[in-house]
């Protein structure tokens, strides 16, 4: 992991305490705290020192895809394995109940967790290799079976997911209201995606690995390098 101060960039490594070289992904808390997670179990650094969790301090698995923090403070975790979910106010439990695995309404656990999001409403979306779910509190909603490794809230509210096939979906906010929202099918088949986000104009980018492309409401363009395959 490099961190950049504006001048210079400063490397972390297992020798300064970070729980595994390869980092999956990065997560800064309400707290300032910064989380890591990669194939050794995921650690906290709190800008002095690195506090590291794996299967024996309660988590599910060591290879971790993604960090979440709710607004409760509850950190959510996605991991190779089940996903589960970390509750810092009961550090007086017995170690590793800390850590309590997510399951579904059947009592199913989610694996293979690649992106948890808490919308403004404060549903929780899960995606992965079981598909989009959305948590309201109480119960379990599924949205599709597909694999979903991106899920991403816009500025007015829509969710949207990409999918390792090249799938673009989004699921406009006032159909969530209904009990079956509509998905509407942006792309399919433009290699495989891997992130998205929105830019200041609304505009949808995602993550490929030939590149990035642009979703501008209307058209889709891409952006390659000049070695990059078509």
């Amino acid at each position: 992991m490099f961190r950049h101060d504006g001048k210079s960039f400063t490397s972390f490594t297992t020798d300064e305490g970070l729980a595994d070289n390869r980092s999956m992904c990065i997560y800064e808390d309400n707290a300032g705290n910064i989380w890591i997670g990669g194939q050794g179990g995921a650690s906290c650094y709190d800008g002095k020192s690195f506090q590291n969790f794996t299967t024996k301090e309660g988590l599910t698995r060591n290879d971790v895809n993604t960090i979440m923090e709710d607004k409760t403070g509850k950190i959510w975790f996605g991991t190779r394995g089940n996903a589960c979910v970390y509750d810092p106010s009961s550090l007086d439990r017995p170690a590793g109940k800390t850590f309590t695995e997510i399951r579904n309404d059947q009592g199913i656990p989610f694996t293979n967790v690649w992106s948890i999001l808490e919308d403004k409403k404060g549903n929780i979306w899960i995606g992965g290799k079981d598909g989009l779910w959305r948590y309201n509190g109480f119960s379990y909603t599924n949205f599709t079976t597909e694999f979903v490794n991106g899920i991403y809230e816009d500025k007015k509210g829509n969710i949207w997911t990409i999918n390792p096939g090249g799938v673009l979906t989004r699921y406009d906010e006032m159909s969530l209201l209904n009990e079956k929202a509509t998905a509407t099918q942006i792309v399919k088949g433009g290699g495989s995606f891997f992130g998205i986000t929105e830019d200041k104009k609304g505009n949808i980018w995602v993550g490929t690995l030939n590149g990035v492309c642009r979703y501008d409401g209307n058209t889709f363009t891409y952006f390659k390098d000049n070695k990059a395959r078509d």
